[in-house]
């Protein structure tokens, strides 16, 4: 096997991830690799933080190895396959915890979501195997039952995936007695990470009410300073925010059924006009150039006007463009996780 020259590690900086940490150290020390150690932070208000703390974490790891700090903000999963890409390492390693029973199988964590989208090996290490070693496969543990199935394939198996498909999935698997997985983790999201998810994301949907009609209608935003900034055709969405400017804005960002978050904004719409609806479209502008190519963008980002003084610029169509700002009221969030 050629030895690997880059190994990264993602730790969420906790006791339990030490054990990912340790592994991917010993990996890289016995590969002649050096160790980059990623954290991910949850807003950019966190990054200092998570900083400082990813400083402390990396003080107690001697200097056996290399070691490259690393702090990213934005969605575990993504951030670790960008650095991974970015950075050409050769393996990436993981800790398997954050649930008990079947859910350490990972479905629909962060870290099957790696293992299972990543074109790199993917180590995963559970908590007990800087005390005890990894292996690449687990025995059938005392009691497990010989008479099922695997999941994905059909074939017998002592647990939930048969060899072969857990080799696919690269993943560690658990006791088909430990079937059914508990429920998915649920709850109400926190400002922070409400935070996060509005900083994060470029697109929602807008909800409306006029007249006794209630109009639900995508569109892109771009968030700064607390506040949601929009820009449509004159239309009826915008009729009926004249009408009655309290509205509704949801973002979401969904990995997989049982893995999302959602956050819905209530809060009041003013439309903007000169110098501030410039201000407000140059806000868009710069959020939908930071995303979106040449090729794939409509209006694309060269040709959002930025100099129109009452940000007004007409569209081919002869509809006129209103720049607003949602002014937020309440803020609520939930999410669902393995």
């Amino acid at each position: 096997m050629k030895p690997a020259q880059r190994i990264l590690v993602a730790t969420d900086l906790s006791e339990l991830s030490a054990a990912a940490v340790s592994v991917a150290m010993e990996e890289a020390r016995s590969r002649g690799a050096e160790l980059r150690v990623l954290h991910v932070a949850a807003s950019t208000q966190a990054q200092p933080d998570a900083t400082d703390a990813l400083r402390g974490f990396m003080a107690k790891l001697g200097d056996a190895v290399r070691v490259v700090p690393l702090v990213r903000v934005g969605s575990a999963a993504e951030e670790i396959l960008r650095c991974a890409d970015e950075d050409d390492a050769q393996l990436i390693v993981m800790g398997r915890h954050g649930h008990t029973g079947a859910t350490a199988v990972l479905l629909g964590s962060v870290a099957e979501r790696v293992a299972r989208i990543s074109n790199r090996p993917v180590l995963l290490v559970p908590p007990e195997a800087a005390a005890h070693g990894i292996a690449t496969s687990m025995g059938p543990p005392p009691g497990a039952s010989r008479s099922h199935r695997c999941l994905r394939c059909g074939a017998r198996s002592e647990y939930q995936f048969c060899a072969a498909c857990r080799a696919q999935l690269r993943m560690f698997d658990v006791p088909a007695a430990a079937w059914p997985p508990e429920a998915p983790a649920a709850g109400v999201l926190g400002a922070e990470r409400i935070e996060a998810l509005l900083e994060r994301c470029a697109f929602g949907r807008l909800g409306c009410h006029a007249r006794g009609r209630t109009y639900v209608v995508p569109m892109c935003y771009a968030y700064e300073g607390g506040v949601l900034y929009l820009r449509s055709a004159e239309g009826a969405k915008v009729g009926m925010m004249r009408e009655n400017p309290e509205v509704c804005f949801q973002v979401d960002h969904i990995q997989s059924l049982a893995d999302w978050e959602s956050v819905i904004v209530f809060g009041v719409f003013r439309e903007l006009t000169a110098q501030e609806a410039v201000e407000g479209q140059q806000r868009i502008r710069d959020r939908l150039a930071s995303l979106l190519t040449e090729e794939d963008a409509w209006p694309r980002p060269s040709v959002i006007p930025a100099d129109d003084a009452l940000g007004h610029r007409a569209y081919a169509g002869g509809r006129g463009a209103v720049v607003g700002r949602i002014e937020p009221v309440e803020k609520t969030g939930r999410y669902q996780m393995r």
